[in-house]
């Protein structure tokens, strides 16, 4: 009697353990069909899938790669060229004798959110038949490594313009180069004078380093159990990611909220993340963003001198930051942080930067005038909390561009 009940239990928490297993596995499921549906998570979700280390730049993209990046508001193919660029090949010599671009840039430039052919250089080309522009923005860029893709990668291309897609909300960047460390970056040295300053690892370092990479993502021989099952789960499932990505979102926007904010400053502690962009809006600027323009001097003096070198002209193309193109969403977005709108400025680093081109003798032109104007007209340009431009966004940059250019003689 004893045994069959002992039976009968064994029985009830076997069913029982099946049952919430099998419950377990099927919301699991559920959530994952959901997710593929409403908030699909991109294959670039691994940046090591698409992008590698390389010793000078500091990444590159893998050549001829394919794949989707997607999230809640598009679903985007991205293409690689043999040099690893997101553009079809092009050859060094401009045998078909067209007017060359070579467009450098971050995610805006190199097509965060569009496909390949809707990347507003590209819609150019549909403006202008004798025109060929050559991608080479990547994710994630700056100006200090866009200077480094044109002199070791653009320099090789007959070209008649650089263009570079400066971002307002992030390029103007302080940051301090370490002689130790690598790649190289440029930088001012002790003797003020604005060089390289860092090293170059060995092509035996390379390697270790992209197969280390590789076999994060790839699997290999050297995976154990354990190992190759979390990598299964993580390629095939996207819940995995959904929840990675997630998690920093809303860590970041917690570290950015007022509430964040106030508890810190009970602490005697200023919330540097809730400023951001605001940092170059305000009437005095700090050691940083003081450091931060000297750098980006420095950049676009020395990118002047390497593209003049070339026969060819450099032209600055001003990415505006979403909040700035609406007085209303930029006034929300201080308050939002605990700040007073009255003592920030959302077109001052637009005035700088014109300062700076001017004095330079740099071609340019600046999109938050009319996109302001297409805002304000109801004409939505930039992906809601992605915050980069959707496809609109893109056409209305093209013929920006393609207007200016013509007015300034360069295409007809």
């Amino acid at each position: 009697m004893t045994n069959n009940t002992e039976d009968v239990r064994m029985r009830n928490r076997l069913f029982l353990a099946i049952t919430l297993v099998g419950t377990f596995l099927v919301c699991l499921l559920i959530i994952e069909v959901v997710i593929r549906i409403l908030d699909p998570q991109s294959d670039l979700r691994r940046k090591d899938l698409f992008f590698q280390y390389e010793p000078f730049i500091g990444f590159e993209g893998i050549p001829d790669k394919k794949g989707v990046f997607a999230n809640s508001s598009f679903k985007t193919t991205i293409t690689h060229n043999n040099e690893g660029f997101r553009d079809v090949n092009h050859d060094k010599k401009n045998t078909q004798n067209k007017f060359r671009v070579i467009t450098l840039g971050d995610s805006f430039t190199w097509g965060h959110g569009v496909e390949n052919d809707q990347i507003y250089m590209k819609v150019l080309e549909e403006y202008v038949p004798n025109i060929e522009t050559i991608n080479m923005g990547g994710p994630g860029g700056d100006p200090q490594g866009e200077l480094k893709v044109y002199t070791s990668r653009g320099i090789n291309y007959e070209h008649d313009v650089v263009l570079v897609g400066f971002f307002i909300g992030n390029d103007i960047e302080a940051y301090y180069p370490d002689p130790k460390k690598s790649p190289p970056q440029w930088g001012y040295d002790s003797k003020g004078e604005f060089v390289l300053i860092g090293n170059m690892k060995s092509q035996e370092e390379v390697d270790a380093i992209r197969k280390k990479s590789e076999e994060r993502y790839s699997p290999t021989k050297s995976r154990n159990f354990r190992s190759r099952i979390s990598y299964w789960f993580t390629r095939h499932f996207q819940i995995f990611t959904f929840v990675g990505n997630h998690r920093k979102y809303y860590s970041d926007v917690l570290k950015g909220s007022l509430l964040y904010t106030k508890i810190l400053k009970l602490f005697g502690i200023d919330n540097k993340r809730a400023h951001g962009f605001l940092n170059f809006c305000m009437e005095n600027d700090t050691d940083d963003v003081k450091h931060g323009w000297k750098l980006l001097t420095g950049v676009l003096e020395t990118m002047k001198g390497s593209v003049g070198s070339a026969g060819a002209k450099l032209y600055v193309l001003f990415i505006p930051q979403y909040v700035q193109t609406s007085q209303l969403i930029f006034e929300r977005s201080v308050r939002k942080y605990g700040h007073d709108p009255s003592k920030y400025d959302a077109e001052k680093p637009n005035r700088e930067l014109a300062k700076l081109c001017r004095k330079l003798g740099i071609d340019y032109l600046d999109l938050l005038p009319v996109m302001k104007e297409e805002t304000l007209s109801g004409n939505a340009l930039y992906y809601p909390r992605d915050g980069h431009w959707n496809v609109e966004g893109h056409r209305i940059a093209a013929r920006e561009i393609y207007k200016d250019m013509k007015k300034r003689g360069w295409i007809k």
